[in-house]
């Protein structure tokens, strides 16, 4: 059975290289970035990032009906958020933000948590499946580090555009996978996808 194209719908440059070097062929088809705003977090990491990586394949999907995809794909969405003590930490806004978090998981266990949709879309719309969603969390601990090590990371801009500001393949030293996926804390549980995708006949080239 020929493998159906598949696509992701993210703009991370992270998860693209994620699956690249997993071995996968795919084309990129970015979500509108407005489709992160106005979530309510209340039900926690792991409904918010649930509900945006379901927005974000929506989305995608829209795109490719309005510009007449032609034929079938799956898609990919993703979205991952960090979470320390009931708090739910995003990309920072900026450097101040980005030290915050920091401050909060310093000496603590966080998890990072990534909200994945897959989604086979037939040629023939209509007869969409429905989207499969889940969550996969990885637990982590960040060593007592001081205010000064804080402050020559954030000098570096390695927070920029990541969950919890801060990048897991930064290979910084003062974070540890306690438990879970190491590529999860990148943006893409690599494992939990690769069993996903083979479920939907989606194979690297070589089969895998």
């Amino acid at each position: 059975m020929e493998s159906p194209p598949l696509i992701l719908a993210s703009s991370s440059p992270r998860r693209q290289q994620l699956l690249r070097e997993a071995g996968y062929e795919f084309r990129v088809v970015a979500p509108d970035p407005q489709v992160e705003c106005g979530i309510c977090s209340t039900g926690g990491p792991v409904e918010l990032v649930r509900e945006l990586a379901l927005r974000k394949a929506t989305d995608v999907a829209r795109q490719l009906h309005d510009s007449g995809h032609g034929g079938e794909v799956v898609l990919l969405a993703a979205d991952t958020v960090a979470e320390c003590q009931g708090h739910i930490l995003g990309k920072p806004i900026d450097e101040e933000d980005a030290a915050r978090m920091l401050r909060l998981m310093r000496g603590r266990p966080h998890h990072v948590v990534t909200g994945i949709c897959i989604w086979r879309l037939p040629a023939d719309t209509s007869e969409a499946e429905s989207p499969y969603i889940e969550a996969v969390v990885t637990e982590l601990r960040m060593d007592e580090i001081s205010d000064e090590a804080i402050d020559e990371y954030i000098a570096t801009g390695g927070w920029e555009g990541k969950a919890g500001g801060f990048g897991y393949q930064d290979r910084l030293g003062w974070i540890h996978v306690r438990h879970g996926s190491e590529s999860n804390v990148v943006g893409l549980p690599l494992e939990r996808v690769s069993e996903l995708l083979a479920k939907h006949n989606v194979f690297t080239p070589d089969g895998s």
